[in-house]
Order: C-alpha cells, then structure tokens, then sequence
C-alpha cells in the first residue's frame, strides 16, 4: 500500500511539472472587429475566438482582453463551443464568467476578464454587440491567457499580443444650410458646362483605376488595350470638382480641436453631397492619418462607394496634426488645375494669409472656389 501511495505521488508530481511548463500549449486566442469601418455610435461585433489545437482537457482558462477605454458594450452576448472549425452542429450553452477591471496604466484601454474552459480540439467563439461613440481609429492590443496547474496550486501566463484595429468615420455636419449652399454653387457649374458647343467631347483614353464610373468605360479600346480604358473627357466640358481640406490651425486655440472635427463632418457632407450629384471629384488635404498604409492627403478623381469608403477612412484616421503648411498645397494644387474645374476649401478658420493662393487658384481654373469653414459666423459671411 506505501508503494503504491508513493507512486500515486510520484505520477501526481510529474503530472504537476509537466502542467506548469505545458499547460497553455496548444492554446490559441485571437480577438478581432467585424468590419474595419463603422459610423460613430453603430454596433458591430467584437469577436473573440479560443482554440485548443490539443487532445487534452484544458480545465481552466482566465481571459485577460485588451479593448479601447470608449468602448461600450451592450447585453447581447453569443458564445459558440464548437467541436471544430468548420461545424457548428453541435452548440451547447454554459454560463460564462466575466467582470471589468480597471483601466490599465496608459489610460488608453481597459481590460476585460473571463473564464472557460475547453475539450479538446475545440474552438469557442464569443460575439458582443459594441459601439465607439466617437471619431478615430482604435486599436485592439490582445491581453492575457492564465491556464491552472494540475493540482490548481499555480497558475501560468502566456501574453498574446495583437493589433487588430477599427476605423470610426466622422459623423455626418447637419447643418441645414449646408446643402443649400452646395445645392446652388454646383448648380451654377452645371449650368456652365452645357454651354459648351460639345458637352461630350473625348480627348483620349487611359488605364481604369476602378474609381471611375463604368459609363466611362471605353469597350472598343479595352479590346484592343487588352485591358479595362476609360474615356478621358475635357475638363472644361464635364463638371468635375476638387474637396481640399485644411487642418493646419494655431496650437493655442481652445477651439482647434472641435473646429477640426467639424471641418472633417464637413468634408464627409460634401463629398457625400457630390456622390449624390454623380460629380467625380478629387480629395486633397494636408491631414496626418494614424496607422496610414497608403496616402490619404491625396485621393485621384472618382466616384462610387469604394472611392467615398477611401476618403471615410482616411478622415476617421486623422489626427490633428498637418504635415505640410497648407499654402504650399493650395500652391501644388493650382500648378496641376485644368480650367473649369469646382474647388471646395474647407477650413477651420478664414485664414488671410492664403487669399493670394486661392485668388491664383480660381485665376488659373477659371471659376471662383467656394470657402467652407467651422469658425462660427464665418459660414454666414461666406454665403453673404
């Protein structure tokens, strides 16, 4: 009977050893928005996904997760244990455990806690309904994963680092007059453009960047080209416009920041008011976006939903930082203007120190630009 209580100790001891070294092995934890883009205050789901590759019982798992600190959840939670990644046939429902903790140290997120456990070769997945109620790019940082010993003296930690990241675009300017505004300057364009002897009239063709409408599309010369041709029509014929966005403001302005997201609103107002209008149109601004992978301050002639998504996108990734003085792009933006072209300046305050470049600008395209600002009383004075 000695031998064998010994025994029993020495298989519990190697049991215990073998836990402590590989007890989260086989392990996997993923945790990711549904979508990269989101309007201010909609809900999506953040997913969180934990695997066990292994064929054991994993008995206990502490979830430490990382989310942004504006983060808020509501009470619609789905957890999905499957036996597998490809089969939800078999769902069974358990009671999860989870708590908030408090935020971490930078301040810029906060944790959230749960606890489950794991058959083997099973997947559990877990959808909560969230929302970010503000503009901005946020950022998912992954967390923790705490798996018990055998004998549930210890616990070991294995961190799992990550950088999943969603976008919130600005929230649409409401501003009734807006659309007014915007209504009768791109009217009096349209008019213009008609009084051409020929509205329609093809100078040549160029590669299809996907941003032009399929109207434009040249199919006889795309045979020939052995790929997709668009018409390229004179500017002077076929109203098209230019949105030019200035950030650049005085850093002690108490108002800089609210006079920026504005100006962003406004830009989403306008750009959305051109799509409506079937108006191609090019984005340019002097922004700085976070996490940018390719540019944003420059966004070609388009229209559609994929080229309004680019602009959305590149406006909830900016910051309020400029990365060039904004008269040097009103000066770079002149140099290439055809004549005909609309330009929409939207600023954050009436600045006189670029009165010569815009007077440039409309000298060179032959139309006057219309000023949009966000410093209250500006508006009504540029409508007056």
């Amino acid at each position: 009977m000695l031998l064998f209580f010994i025994l029993l100790i020495a298989v519990a001891a190697a049991v215990e050893h073998w836990s402590l070294i590989h007890g989260m092995d086989g392990v996997t934890h993923r945790q990711y928005p549904d979508r990269p883009l989101v309007e201010p205050g909609e809900t999506f789901h953040l997913v969180t996904q934990v695997k066990n590759t292994s064929r054991r019982f994993v008995p206990f798992i502490r979830l430490r997760e990382n989310v942004p600190v504006d983060l808020t959840f509501s009470d619609k939670v789905t957890s999905f244990p499957t036996t597998d990644e490809q089969s939800r046939a078999r769902v069974t429902r358990r009671p999860l455990l989870t708590r908030w903790s408090f935020p971490t140290t930078d301040g810029q997120s906060r944790a959230f806690v749960s606890t489950l456990y794991l058959m083997p070769r099973q997947l559990w997945q877990r959808e909560i309904s969230v929302q970010m109620p503000k503009r901005g790019r946020f950022i998912f940082r992954g967390g923790s994963m705490q798996g018990g010993d055998f004998l549930g003296l210890s616990e070991e930690v294995e961190y799992v680092p990550a950088q999943e990241e969603i976008v919130v675009c600005p929230a649409r300017w409401e501003d009734p007059s807006l659309p007014q505004l915007l209504g009768g300057f791109l009217g009096d364009r349209s008019v213009n453009r008609f009084i051409m002897e020929d509205p329609v009239l093809t100078l040549g063709f160029r590669e299809y960047t996907g941003r032009e409408p399929m109207k434009s599309i040249s199919w006889l010369q795309s045979a020939r080209a052995g790929q997709l041709m668009v018409k390229n029509y004179d500017h002077t014929l076929e109203l098209t416009a230019t949105v030019l966005l200035n950030v650049q403001t005085k850093k002690k302005d108490p108002l800089r920041e609210e006079k920026l997201e504005q100006c962003f609103s406004i830009a989403r107002s306008v750009c959305e008011t051109l799509e409506e209008k079937h108006i191609p149109y090019r984005f340019v601004s002097n922004i700085v976006t976070a996490g940018a992978v390719s540019r944003w301050s420059n966004v070609a002639d388009g229209l559609g939903s994929a080229h309004l998504s680019t602009i959305l996108e590149g406006l909830g990734r900016a910051t309020y930082d400029c990365v060039r003085p904004f008269a040097v792009t009103l000066a770079q933006t002149s140099r290439t203007a055809e004549q005909g072209r609309t330009h929409i300046l939207i600023l954050p305050d009436r600045d006189p120190g670029l009165e010569r470049e815009i007077r440039l600008l409309e000298q060179r395209t032959g139309t006057p630009a219309l000023i949009l600002t966000a410093s209250p009383g500006e508006k009504e004075r540029e409508e007056a």
